[in-house]
């Protein structure tokens, strides 16, 4: 399991401002806090708001979100979001490993259907062993929890867990290898429930590209640095350096104009010994 996240340091907010540095994505520029023993593994916290725009200007969504970074490298990720086009609201946690491996995730799914549904996986050498609780839209409701285990032939580096909202894509690009560049081939386990369809989930392939390095103009002012990739699908992503954060994403699925995911708000708490260099989070 994954080291406890129970966090008792003060905290404050960073401006953005101070926290874009190229070349390491977001960094830390003011001093850091000191940490209780509580919190000692604990290196920073992200807080974050992405939202969706339709094609037609409308908002399609917003995910609220939280990511706590390790001194390790391990991280945690947990979302909120909710769907306009599609009434759902959906929570997920995810957790990697200081290797860039997602190897668990949790996902719980409402739908104005009235589908609803919880899912947990975990990764193993051989794929992924999942339990599933789900009451799917207009059908008898399932009782008790499924267990079932799904194969994959990738290698775990070469595997990642999809929970659904487009703030937890940049976990899939962790262990991208950016000397190499050029289509890499994957294989993403994309958890159920979406827009009220079965609660199990299903390995699918997919190939990501670096297309390149982008500067991010944001509302406030400033710029982020990030790397920008294109999947198979088309749908294209473009990620902080150091923390994998989207930065913005152009979502599609099928032909015709894609749904844009864009990080309108971000906070960031350091935590550690106070110090006065600029660490890069990982």
């Amino acid at each position: 399991m994954h080291k406890s996240l129970t966090m008792k340091a003060a905290t404050r907010y960073v401006p953005l401002a101070l926290l874009a540095a190229l070349g390491g994505g977001i960094a830390a520029a003011a001093e850091t806090h000191e940490a209780t023993d509580s919190g000692a593994n604990l290196q920073r916290l992200y807080r974050g708001t992405t939202v969706c725009t339709a094609p037609d200007g409308k908002n399609c969504g917003t995910d609220y979100w939280n990511l706590f970074v390790q001194k390790d490298g391990s991280r945690v990720l947990q979302v909120a979001s909710e769907t306009a086009r599609a009434g759902e609201v959906r929570h997920a946690t995810i957790v990697i490993e200081a290797d860039g491996i997602a190897r668990e995730a949790f996902m719980h799914n409402r739908s104005m259907s009235g589908a609803l549904g919880s899912a947990y996986v975990v990764q193993t050498d051989a794929g992924v062993d999942q339990a599933v609780h789900a009451t799917e839209a207009l059908k008898t409701p399932t009782d008790g929890i499924e267990l079932s285990s799904v194969s994959s032939d990738k290698s775990l580096k070469e595997r990642s867990i999809g929970t659904g909202p487009v703030v937890a894509d940049g976990s899939h690009f962790l262990n991208y290898d950016i000397a190499a560049a050029g289509d890499q081939a994957r294989e993403v386990f994309w958890m159920g429930g979406s827009f009220g369809g079965t609660m199990a989930g299903s390995f699918r392939p997919t190939t990501y590209t670096l297309v390149g390095e982008e500067s991010i103009a944001m509302p406030q002012g400033y710029e982020i640095p990030t790397d920008h990739f294109r999947m198979a699908s088309g749908s294209e992503v473009w990620l902080t350096k150091g923390s994998r954060i989207v930065v913005r994403a152009d979502v599609r699925f099928g032909p015709g104009p894609a749904l844009r995911y864009e990080l309108t708000e971000l906070n960031v708490t350091p935590f550690g010994p106070t110090q006065t260099a600029k660490p890069e989070a990982k």
